[in-house]
């Protein structure tokens, strides 16, 4: 009985199959450089958790963008390691970002009211300032369902197609952990 070879595909055989809307081929070329995306993530990051975030969004985003890729210009290596690169560094400047929300930008939604006392409202920065600081305390992922939800005001479905976890699973520690800073900080209303 002959075993009937298969083919391998070049990258750019599998570029123009993708082009056409050949899916099989998109994951042919993710189990082909998913190393090589972990590897240059990983060189910028420095964080294995995010690495795994990473990978997914940037092997979608080369495959929306992926007739800017010239093969006369260079390998589709270089090409997807460029994108994972820039990827990675768009994705620490986001975090360095989060963790510098002014109190403002995180008040209860129309601001603090300008009736209010002096002191009323140095109270409620205050206390925000309490609340923000515990949540950036919290171990992931629980810090960033958190920040997601309390500080960025996304839906939990959001925050589960980010952390690519069930709904459920994002509410319950959502839920756990706010309990959990309701009674350490006092605060009944978070």
């Amino acid at each position: 009985m002959a075993t009937r070879s298969i083919p391998i595909l070049t990258d750019e055989q599998l570029i123009q199959l993708l082009k056409k809307g050949d899916r099989k081929a998109g994951d042919s070329l993710v189990l082909r450089h998913n190393r090589l995306v972990a590897r240059a993530v990983y060189e910028v990051v420095r964080d294995l958790t995010a690495v795994e975030d990473l990978i997914q969004e940037i092997f979608m985003k080369a495959f929306r963008k992926v007739n800017l890729y010239d093969p006369e210009q260079g390998k589709f290596t270089v090409w997807l390691t460029t994108v994972a690169r820039h990827e990675a560094i768009n994705h620490l400047r986001r975090m360095k970002r989060s963790r510098h929300v002014s109190l403002e930008d995180t008040a209860p939604e129309g601001g603090f009211s300008p009736i209010e006392r002096p002191s009323q409202q140095a109270s409620k920065k205050e206390t925000w300032g309490r609340v923000i600081d515990a949540i950036h305390n919290l171990p992931d992922p629980a810090r960033t369902i958190l920040v997601k939800r309390i500080l960025e005001s996304k839906p939990f479905d959001q925050i589960a197609k980010i952390l690519m976890q069930p709904v459920d699973t994002v509410k319950t520690i959502y839920y756990r952990n706010t309990e959990a800073l309701r009674k350490k900080l006092g605060i009944p209303g978070l």
